[in-house]
C-alpha cells in the first residue's frame, strides 16, 4: 500500500516515489550498475514500480521485467530515445525524451519506434526518430521531457533565440581567439608530446587554434542553421505533446535551476503536470566513480558533470535534493515526486506470454508433414539407402504422436525442409549436433545422417513428451556458407518475424586492469606487468583449487598418504598465491584495483550471437523489440536466456570448421560429399592410421584427446564416442581403466549385457535411459524423466517411479525377485552417483562419424585433406601442424609458382602450393588473373610481362612476385628483376631520342634492327620487344642471387622463410630473437624446415650479437631443463630447452 506524503514542520513524512529515468550497464558506456542491484535497492525502500529507460535501446527487457515481477515490483517499459528535427540533413541534435508504454499497445509502439530508429537513414551518431515521428506517438505511451538535453531546454522557442545564440558563438569564438589563456592551455596540452606525433609546432599554433575553436562550434551552428522559421510553432508543439515535465533536483547545476523554473512557467501555461526525474546512473557513489574511469578509459567526455549526482537515491534524499537546490516551491516538488506514483499507476501491467510460439509453414501442417515422412522413406527404400526393418514405421508413429502431442511438427517439417534446401544448394551439414540424433524421422526427413536404427541412438533423449521445453535443433555448417542459409530462412519468413540474437559483451578481468590503467595514465608496459601478476596469481589459485576438487572425489583420500599430501600442498599454493594477490590488490596497485570489482563484468557493447537466428510465428519488431546493425541485420533485443522464458523458436546454425574442410577436399578431389550411407565405417586402413595423427581428427585434435585414442586403440566410431565421453572432466572416475580395455562388472547379467559395447561401463546418458526402458519397461519419456531428476537430484521423484522400475526389471529377470530387486537398487545407485558425468550418445555418435570422415579423407585424398585443412587454418599452430603432417605424408609443400599456384593452398600431381593472396600486397584477384593463364605459352619472360601489362597487375605485385621466385621457371631472381628493369624502361615506346640512346648506352646499329625508321635525332616506329629482347640477350648476365638476398626477400614479404635443402645441413637462419634475458632465439633450419627456440648465454651472445635475417652455422648445441620460478625460487623442471653454445655468423 502506497504512504501517504504529507507536510509537517518542514518535515517532509513518507518514503515512496517510483524511479523511473534510470540508467543500467545496457545503456552501453553510460552506467556501470546491473538491473539487478535497482530492483534490489527499490525493494529494499519500499517501492512499488520500477522504470528502465537506457539510451535508444531496450536490451534485455524480458528479463529486467521478470527479475523486478519476481521482488514484486511493477516493471514500467520504457527508453530514453533521441529526436531529431529532420532526416532531410544530417544534423547532430540527438535530443533526449523519455517514452513510457501506458499498456502492451504502448509497449509494442515503443518498440517499433526503436526498430525505426535504428535503420541506416535514422542512425546518425546515435538512433533517432524525427519531431514529426514523436508528434504521430499515440495516447498509448506516456512522454516525459527527460534532463538537460530534452528539446524542451536545446531546442530555441522562437527564430530570435536562434539569431542572439548566432551572435553569441561570433562572439564567443572572437574572445577564445584572442585569449592568452587559452593559448597557453593549448600549448599546455601537448607539453611532452613527441615532436613527429604533435599536431602543433611554433609555426602552425595560430592555424590549429583557429580550426580548434572552428570545431568547437560547427555542430551548434548546423543545429541552428537548420532550423527553420517556424522554431515557435515547434516549440509550442513539443511543450503541447509531452504528457509530463521532468524536473531534476541537482543542486550545483544552474542550468537545471533555470530550466526547472521555465518547466514551471510552461506547466501552469499549458496546464502539464511536473514529474520528478531523476537521471539516475549509478546505485552509488562507487559505482558513480567507477562509471568516470570507464568514460575516461573511453574519452567520454560531459561538460559540467561533476554538477549532476546521478546516484539512486530515496525519497527523502531526493526531498532533501530539492530542498537545497530550492529552485521551485515545495508543494510543487512534492507534488512532482508524486506525480511519478500516479504516473505508474496508470500504466496498466502485462503478463508476458510463454506458449511456445513454432513458426507456421502451412495451414495444413500436419498433413503435409506426414506425407513428407512417408514419401522420403520409401525414397531410401528404394534407393537401398536403408533395408526394410519394422522398426522404421514403429519409430515414425510413436515419433508422430509426441510431435504432436508437444506440438513440434511444424517445427520438424521446417527444419526438414531447410536442410534439404542446404544440400539440394550445395551447403552440406554435419550428421547431427546434440540429441536430434535419436530421432528416425530426423534421419528419414534428411535433418540428420544418423540412422538410429544402424547406430541405436535414442529418441526419448531428443523429444519427450512430457517435457515442457521448445524444440531446438543445431545443424552444424561450414563458416563460409552460414550466411546463405540465414538468407534463405530470412527470405522463407520474411524480415518481420525472423531476427538475430543479442550478444552483450562484458569487460573482463584483463580488459578492466587494461580500461583502469588507461584512464589512470599507467604506462603500457607496467600495466601489461600487472596483468601478467594477476593471471599467474589467479591461475594458480584456480588450477590448486580443481585439484584439490579432484583429490576430494576420490572415495576415502583421507587414507591414501600421497593424496593427502598433494592436498596439502594445492592448499599451501592457494595461500601463498592469495597472499600474493592481496598484495598486488590492496598495496602494490591500489588505486587500479580500487576500481576493479565496480568495473569487471560490465557491459560495454553489442552484438550479434553467432550461432542463432529466431523465427517466429508473430511479429518481433513489436512484440519484442528489434534493432538494426549498420550492416543491415536485424537483431532482437533480448538474450538467449530471456528467447528461452518466452518460448521463441531458435534455429542454431554453428560454423564448424571441420565441415568446411570436408568440403573443400571432396571439392578438390572431385567427388560428391559424403553421406552416412555412402561411407565404409569399417575400413580397416583408416582405423590402422587414424592414431598417425592428430591434424584434422575433429574433436581428437588436442594432445590428450589424441592421447587418449591412441592409448584406447580405437576400431569402430562407438570407440571414438567411448573415448570422447571419458576425456571429458567428468569422465575421471572411469577413464583409466575404459582407456586400458578393462571390463566393468554390473550388479547383473542384464546390466552387463545392455553395456557391452560400453565393456560394461555406465558412460552415456542413454544409457540410463536404455536401462528403463528396455530391461525395466518404462516409456522413453518416462525414462527420461526419471533421467533428469536423478541428475538434479530430485530423490522423491525416484521413489515414486521406483515400484514401476522394480517391477519391471523383476520381469525380465529369470532371478528370485528379492535378489532381481537388489541388482536393480544397486544399479539405480550406480546411476545416481555417475549422473552428473554421463555424456550424450546421441550427439557423441553424429560427431565421432565427423571424426572418422575426417580421417577417411585425409587416408584416402592425403594431398587433398591437407590442401584444405591449411585453407581453413585459423592460426600459424594449424599451419604448422597441416606442414608436418605433410611431411609426416611425405607430400611436398612447394613455394608459390607460376603455373600453379591459385589465391589459396591448392594441390596437384606434384604436391600442395603455397596461395598467392596469403602474401602482404597481393590478393585474390592478381592470383586469379595469374592462374587464368596458366596454360599459355611463353616462350621468354618478356613474353609473360606482355600478357602480365594486359591482365592489369601493378609494378609492385610483379617485382614481389618475382623476389618470391614465382616465375622460376625463366630463370633466377636477380636475372628476371633486370629484365623486368628493362621491360618497364622500354615496352611500349614507339620512338626513342638519339641523345637518350646515347645517354642509356644504347647501340645505334641494334636500335636500327629494332626501327623502322630513322632520322638525324631520332629512331621511330621503334618495336619495344624485339629491343628489350635483344637488351637481354647483350646485356643482361644470367647470375645466381645469393642465399642471403633470397631469405631477405622471403623474411621481407612473407614474415618467414621456406627454403629447404639438405646442403645447408647445420645452417639456420634467425627468425626472431628476444634479449631481455637470457637471449631467446628462433631458428630455422635450411636443411629440412623446422623451427626451432633455443636459448644461448648473455655472454656467448654479447661475444658473437646476431641479428634477425642472419644466417648462422651452429656448431654445438646441447639440453638441459627448463627452469621455473615457485614460491619466489627458481628450481628445474622436467621439460627441456635447447642451448647454443657455439655458432659462426655466415
Amino acid at each position: 500500500m502506497r504512504v501517504n506524503i504529507s507536510h509537517r514542520g518542514g518535515d517532509f513524512i513518507g518514503k515512496n516515489y517510483t524511479v523511473y529515468h534510470l540508467h543500467t550497464e545496457d545503456s552501453l558506456l553510460d552506467s556501470c550498475t546491473n538491473y539487478k542491484l535497482y530492483v534490489d535497492r527499490a525493494v529494499e525502500l519500499g517501492q512499488t514500480a520500477i522504470c528502465f529507460t537506457e539510451h535508444g535501446n531496450i536490451y534485455n527487457n524480458i528479463e529486467k521485467k521478470m527479475y523486478a515481477n519476481s521482488k514484486g515490483l511493477k516493471y514500467l517499459h520504457g527508453v530514453e530515445i533521441y529526436l531529431t528535427t529532420s532526416l532531410d540533413e544530417k544534423v547532430r541534435d540527438n535530443y533526449h525524451t523519455i517514452l513510457i508504454a501506458k499498456n502492451f499497445e504502448g509497449v509494442k509502439e515503443i518498440n517499433l519506434l526503436i526498430d525505426k530508429s535504428t535503420r541506416e537513414d535514422h542512425m546518425y551518431y546515435k538512433p533517432r526518430i524525427t519531431f514529426d515521428e514523436f508528434f504521430a506517438i499515440s495516447d498509448n505511451v506516456i512522454k516525459i521531457s527527460a534532463c538537460l538535453a530534452s528539446p524542451l531546454s536545446r531546442y530555441p522557442s522562437s527564430i530570435n533565440e536562434v539569431y542572439e545564440r548566432l551572435d553569441e558563438i561570433k562572439k564567443e569564438k572572437k574572445e577564445l581567439l584572442s585569449s592568452e589563456e587559452y593559448r597557453q592551455e593549448v600549448i599546455e596540452r601537448f607539453k611532452g608530446w613527441d615532436s613527429n606525433q604533435s599536431p602543433i609546432t611554433y609555426g602552425n599554433l595560430d592555424n590549429f587554434i583557429k580550426e580548434e575553436v572552428s570545431k568547437m562550434y560547427t555542430e551548434e551552428i548546423k543545429v541552428l542553421k537548420h532550423t527553420e522559421e517556424n522554431a515557435k510553432e515547434i516549440y509550442d508543439k513539443l511543450l503541447q505533446t509531452y504528457d509530463y515535465y521532468e524536473i531534476q533536483p541537482h543542486v550545483k547545476s544552474l542550468d537545471q535551476i533555470k530550466y526547472n523554473k521555465m518547466l514551471y512557467e510552461a506547466s501552469k501555461k499549458y496546464g502539464k503536470p511536473l514529474i520528478a526525474g531523476t537521471d539516475t546512473h549509478s546505485i552509488n557513489q562507487y559505482k558513480a566513480e567507477c562509471r568516470s574511469i570507464l568514460q575516461k578509459a573511453k574519452h567520454i567526455e560531459f561538460s559540467n558533470e561533476d554538477e549532476f549526482d546521478l546516484t539512486y537515491k530515496s525519497y527523502d534524499e531526493l526531498v532533501e535534493m530539492f530542498r537545497q537546490q530550492n529552485s521551485l516551491p515545495m508543494d510543487v516538488v512534492l507534488d512532482a515526486i508524486e506525480n511519478t506514483n500516479r504516473m505508474a499507476d496508470s500504466v496498466t501491467d502485462y503478463e508476458l506470454d510463454t506458449a511456445f510460439k513454432y513458426p507456421i509453414l502451412y495451414e495444413n501442417e500436419e498433413e503435409v508433414f506426414i506425407e513428407r515422412i512417408y514419401r522420403m522413406y520409401h525414397e531410401k527404400l528404394d534407393k537401398g539407402i536403408i533395408k526394410s526393418d519394422p522398426r522404421y514405421e514403429e519409430n515414425i508413429k510413436e515419433e508422430l504422436r509426441v510431435f504432436k502431442k508437444i506440438g513440434m511438427i511444424g517445427f520438424m517439417l521446417f527444419m526438414s525442409e531447410l536442410t534439404c534446401w542446404c544440400w539440394e544448394n550445395d551447403i552440406p551439414i554435419g550428421f547431427c549436433r546434440g540429441s536430434v540424433g535419436g530421432s528416425t524421422i530426423a534421419y528419414l526427413t534428411d535433418i540428420t545422417d544418423v540412422d538410429p536404427v544402424v547406430w541405436d541412438t535414442v529418441f526419448s533423449r531428443f523429444a519427450n513428451e512430457d517435457r515442457k521445453e521448445i524444440g531446438d535443433i543445431d545443424l552444424d555448417i561450414a563458416p563460409s556458407q552460414r550466411h546463405l542459409v540465414y538468407e534463405h530462412i530470412i527470405e522463407k519468413f520474411g524480415e518481420d518475424k525472423t531476427a538475430y540474437v543479442l550478444a552483450i559483451g562484458t569487460i573482463s578481468d584483463k580488459g578492466t586492469i587494461d580500461e583502469i590503467g588507461r584512464a589512470l595514465n599507467i604506462p603500457l608496459y607496467e600495466v601489461k606487468e600487472i596483468k601478467e601478476y594477476y593471471s599467474e596469481y589467479t591461475d594458480a589459485i584456480s588450477s590448486n583449487a580443481e585439484k584439490i576438487k579432484k583429490i576430494e572425489s576420490v572415495d576415502c583420500y583421507e587414507n591414501n598418504e600421497k593424496l593427502v599430501k598433494e592436498k596439502e600442498e594445492c592448499e599451501k599454493q592457494i595461500k601463498y598465491n592469495e597472499k600474493l594477490l592481496t598484495e598486488l590488490k590492496e598495496v602494490k596497485y591500489k588505486d587500479l584495483f580500487y576500481y576493479f570489482d565496480g568495473l569487471v563484468g560490465t557491459a560495454i557493447s553489442q552484438s550479434m550471437h553467432p550461432a542463432g537466428i529466431i523465427v517466429s510465428p508473430v511479429t518481433l519488431p513489436d512484440n519484442y523489440g528489434t534493432f538494426w546493425t549498420k550492416d543491415g541485420k536485424r537483431i532482437l533485443s533480448i538474450n538467449m536466456e530471456e528467447i528461452h522464458e518466452v518460448s521463441l523458436v531458435k534455429y542454431d546454425l554453428l560454423g564448424l570448421k571441420n565441415i568446411e574442410i570436408i568440403k573443400d577436399c571432396c571439392e578438390l578431389a572431385n567427388i560428391p560429399y559424403p553421406k552416412a550411407h555412402t561411407i565404409d565405417w569399417l575400413d580397416n586402413d583408416v582405423w590402422n592410421h587414424i592414431a598417425d595423427s592428430p591434424v584434422g581428427v575433429f574433436q581428437f585434435e588436442s594432445k590428450f584427446a589424441y592421447d587418449s585414442m591412441k592409448r584406447f586403440v580405437c576400431q569402430c566410431v562407438n570407440d571414438l564416442s567411448l573415448v570422447n565421453a571419458s576425456i571429458r572432466p567428468s569422465g575421471e572416475s572411469y577413464r583409466d581403466r575404459l582407456l586400458e580395455r578393462q571390463s566393468n562388472k554390473n550388479p547383473s547379467e542384464l546390466i552387463d549385457d545392455l553395456l557391452s559395447a560400453n565393456n560394461g561401463f555406465l558412460v552415456f546418458q542413454e544409457d540410463t535411459i536404455k536401462f528403463l526402458t528396455n530391461i525395466c519397461g518404462l516409456s522413453g519419456s518416462d525414462a527420461d524423466n526419471i533421467r533428469r531428476a536423478i541428475g538434479r537430484k530430485q530423490r522423491d521423484r525416484l521413489e515414486a517411479a521406483l515400484p514401476s522400475i522394480l517391477e519391471g526389471y523383476c520381469n525380465k529377470s529369470d532371478k528370485p525377485r528379492e535378489i532381481a530387486e537388489q541388482e536393480a537398487k544397486e544399479f539405480l545407485r550406480i546411476i545416481e552417483d555417475s549422473s552428473n558425468y554421463q555424456f550424450g550418445y546421441n550427439h557423441s555418435t553424429g560427431y565421432s562419424m565427423i571424426g572418422y570422415m575426417c580421417a577417411y579423407l585425409r587416408y584416402h585424398y592425403p594431398k587433398e585433406f591437407i590442401t584444405a585443412y591449411l585453407n581453413n587454418a585459423n592460426n600459424e599452430d594449424d599451419i604448422k601442424l597441416g606442414t608436418e603432417l605433410a611431411k609426416q605424408l611425405g607430400i611436398t609443400i612447394h613455394s608459390i609458382k607460376f603455373r600453379h599456384s591459385t589465391a589459396q593452398y591448392s594441390c596437384d600431381e606434384n604436391g600442395i602450393y603455397k596461395g598467392v593472396a596469403s602474401v602482404k600486397f597481393l590478393n585474390e584477384e592478381a592470383a586469379n588473373n595469374l592462374f587464368s593463364i596458366k596454360d599459355e605459352i611463353f616462350n621468354t619472360f618478356i613474353d609473360l610481362l606482355v600478357r602480365i601489362t594486359e591482365l592489369k597487375i601493378d609494378s609492385r605485385k610483379l617485382d614481389i612476385l618475382i623476389k618470391l621466385d614465382f616465375f622460376e621457371e625463366f630463370g633466377d631472381i636477380t636475372y628476371l628483376l633486370m629484365c623486368n628493369n628493362l621491360f618497364s624502361t622500354y615496352y611500349g615506346k614507339k620512338q626513342i631520342k638519339k641523345d637518350k640512346a646515347l645517354e642509356d648506352r644504347l647501340d645505334f646499329d641494334l636500335l636500327r634492327l629494332c626501327s623502322q625508321k630513322e632520322t638525324p635525332k631520332m629512331f621511330s616506329g621503334l618495336d619495344s620487344v624485339i629491343l628489350i629482347k635483344e637488351l637481354i640477350k647483350n646485356i643482361i648476365p644470367n647470375k645466381k642471387t645469393p642465399l642471403k638476398i633470397k631469405i631477405a626477400y622471403q623474411i621481407e614479404h612473407l614474415g618467414y622463410v621456406d627454403i629447404v635443402d639438405k646442403k645447408y645441413a647445420g645452417y639456420c637462419v634467425v627468425l626472431d630473437l628476444n634479449v631481455d634475458y637470457s637471449p631467446r632465439i628462433k631458428l630455422y633450419a635450411l636443411a629440412n624446415g623446422n623451427t626451432i627456440p633455443v636459448k644461448v648465454s648473455k655472454k656467448i651472445y654479447k661475444d658473437n650479437p646476431i641479428r634477425r635475417g642472419d644466417i648462422v652455422k651452429v656448431e654445438h648445441q646441447y639440453r638441459k631443463p627448463k627452469m621455473k620460478k615457485v614460491d619466489g625460487e627458481w628450481i628445474e623442471t622436467d621439460e627441456k630447452e635447447w642451448w647454443i653454445s657455439e655458432y659462426k655468423i655466415c
